[in-house]
């Protein structure tokens, strides 16, 4: 089929970081979203094709372990450790309604469409209405429903399903939303410290059964894994695969405590890892022992966590600390290279939340593309594009987002989402979650 649209004169990044930048570039993908030609540009821009001078073209940025309508809760718990800050966003999560999650989930997609992410894995009470709105939206989820021990209710005032129950609400939704383009579900087993290994286990027979893959937190805290050894006699990680957890294709949130154990379990099961470098620090949890995890050949994503804990859901942000907290711990500024931490974020990032089509431009992909606008003091000169969109590009800098070939944003407005009402429900909706903390003495203004 003759190409639909093409994206014309700007320097082309593919994804691949063997790939060299290729400068006056064009990508052009056909009317079913698939990408038909990457190379220099082949003539200006005709009617229907897009003028991106001044621009650096990207794949679409995956955004590998997030808890979408977290958003209503940024800033609740600023400054304290892992679990404390547990125990504080689950008390503001019990006066979660569900259309407060909708608002929050809607406000998560303005806030990654905008800073150029296309796809995310995300872990959180999740329905047909709620991937309803991603659909709409032109995004691709992988959508984990969140579920803790068989009678645990984690939800209560969104929905007060069991975890019993919520491990037939997954497959439900499998079956609801098979041969979506866009949309994949997994099994969202919390953690080792909220499931029982019984539950863990039954998560991977169902998972075997029914062909559907698993995102699970694990080792994301010294102190989980010292609670797991004392109760278990192994780490999280070895008390997953113990239980069967990495027999099917299996997303590990953080890993920041993995041993070199752990590592090599990892890595022999074809597991893959979201490094969330911002939401670790902040926490205070750690960094991930990342150069020993690709190391061991491991696929490695980007995630930016929930927003509240990073507080932003802004992927080239994760890009930079990825870059640059390894070289200063390891003191060794080539131990992670720009190309490999910006993989990380694109092709890497796909393979390993289960959307291999995408994350790469080149002929056959997906055309999920990202348009970086040069025109910026920061960004200027523009020596090496890989190193531009390291260390120095941000969110904002986004002004074009297509998913498979479809524009969500041009010129920096959004085409699916509108974004003033979007803005004003989550504000009702945090207005009313935190209106006691906000009549607190010091919170004024």
């Amino acid at each position: 089929m003759a190409d639909a649209t093409r994206l014309v004169g700007a320097t082309v990044h593919t994804g691949d970081a063997a790939d060299p930048p290729i400068l006056d570039g064009e990508v052009a993908f056909d009317r079913h979203g698939i990408i038909t030609y990457v190379g220099p540009s082949r003539g200006p821009a005709g009617i229907e094709d897009v003028d991106l001078s001044g621009h650096v073209l990207m794949p679409g940025l995956v955004n590998s372990h997030s808890h979408s309508a977290m958003t209503l809760l940024r800033s609740t718990c600023d400054d304290e450790d892992l679990h404390t800050w547990l125990g504080q966003v689950q008390a503001v999560e019990q006066k979660l309604t569900h259309d407060d999650v909708l608002a929050g989930l809607r406000l998560s997609l303005v806030e990654m469409i905008r800073s150029g992410t296309t796809t995310f894995a995300d872990m959180y009470h999740w329905d047909e209405t709620l991937l309803g709105a991603v659909k709409d939206s032109g995004m691709r989820v992988v959508a984990a429903h969140s579920m803790f021990d068989f009678d645990a209710i984690g939800f209560a005032s969104v929905n007060p399903m069991t975890g019993r129950q919520a491990l037939d609400h997954a497959e439900h939704l499998a079956s609801t939303f098979q041969g979506e383009e866009r949309i994949r579900i997994r099994y969202g087993p919390h953690a080792v410290y909220t499931c029982s290994p019984e539950m863990l286990t039954e998560v991977a027979r169902r998972a075997d059964r029914h062909g559907l893959g698993v995102h699970i937190h694990l080792s994301e805290s010294a102190a989980e894994v010292e609670q797991c050894r004392a109760s278990h006699g192994a780490t999280p990680v070895a008390l997953a695969a113990r239980r069967g957890v990495f027999d099917v294709p299996t997303l590990v949130a953080h890993a920041v405590h993995a041993t070199s154990e752990d590592i090599e379990l990892l890595a022999g099961h074809g597991a893959a890892v979201a490094h969330n470098p911002v939401s670790n620090m902040k926490l205070g949890s750690g960094i991930a022992p990342l150069p020993e995890l690709l190391a061991a050949g491991l696929t490695v994503g980007l995630g930016t966590d929930g927003a509240a804990s990073n507080n932003s859901l802004d992927m080239f942000e994760e890009i930079r600390a990825a870059a640059i907290i390894h070289r200063g711990v390891r003191q060794q500024p080539d131990v992670i290279r720009s190309g490999q931490v910006l993989q990380m974020a694109t092709l890497d990032g796909a393979a390993a939340v289960g959307f291999p089509d995408a994350g790469l431009l080149a002929t056959g992909r997906c055309a999920d593309v990202i348009a970086v606008t040069t025109s910026v003091p920061h960004a200027t000169p523009v020596l090496s594009p890989a190193s531009f969109l390291t260390f120095a590009a941000r969110g904002n800098d986004v002004t074009h987002v297509f998913v498979g070939g479809q524009c969500l944003m041009s010129d920096g407005v959004l085409t699916t989402l509108d974004e003033t009402a979007v803005r004003q429900r989550a504000n009702e909706a945090g207005q009313r979650l935190h209106r006691p903390a906000l009549n607190e003495p010091g919170n004024a203004g």
